[in-house]
């Protein structure tokens, strides 16, 4: 039941921050600033500020994004992939029906740190992550586990909700693998 509940709130919060947020819509900001529980998340760069991109760019199929072969590395053990959808595409165990990596791509406008602290605001920590333009995890309210890597570039988003993998906040190597994928995927959506 705990699982289950779990990937109802992650899929919940994929949800928020995918619908996006208030701002001004801009996209002129150089540094972000976002706030989780009353204290400033680390300033990120205005890398992810939405592009010039057409009105008719349409996110990916989520599926397409990364192979079984890359979400089972990241597990260290068998993942199958799932089914797209709303929520993005799920990496299940053989025979399990709770996926332990979902990746999600979105359309953003505005800057990563906000977006992250506005789909995230029970987030312990947004933890800047040196791969790609801009890459933060970020973790659960109890702060015990990372919940997703999120990385983004030119107004597009990538998420992979890691929370089943039980990564440590200050397991930096295995932060960056999970960034690193995530990058991967960001890389693919053409």
């Amino acid at each position: 039941m705990r699982r289950n509940t779990a990937w109802l709130i992650a899929g919940l919060m994929m949800l928020v921050w995918a619908c996006g947020g208030e701002g001004d819509g801009t996209g002129t900001s150089d540094v972000a600033t976002a706030e989780t529980d009353g204290s400033e998340a680390p300033e990120l760069t205005g890398a992810t500020e939405a592009s010039e991109a057409s009105e008719e760019e349409e996110a990916p199929d989520n599926c397409s994004l990364i192979t079984e072969e890359e979400a089972t590395a990241l597990a260290g053990y068998d993942l199958e992939v799932g089914e797209d959808s709303i929520l993005g595409c799920g990496f299940l165990p053989p025979g399990s029906d709770v996926a332990d990596i979902v990746v999600n791509a979105v359309l953003i406008e505005g800057d990563l740190a906000s977006i992250a602290a506005e789909g995230f605001p029970n987030a312990t920590e947004i933890i800047p992550v040196e791969v790609g333009e801009d890459t933060v995890a970020v973790t659960t309210p109890s702060g015990d586990t990372v919940a997703s890597v999120i990385t983004a570039s030119g107004g597009r988003l990538v998420e992979l909700a890691i929370v089943f993998l039980g990564i440590d906040p200050g397991d930096s190597s295995r932060i960056e693998e999970a960034a690193t994928l995530a990058v991967t995927a960001l890389d693919r959506w053409d």
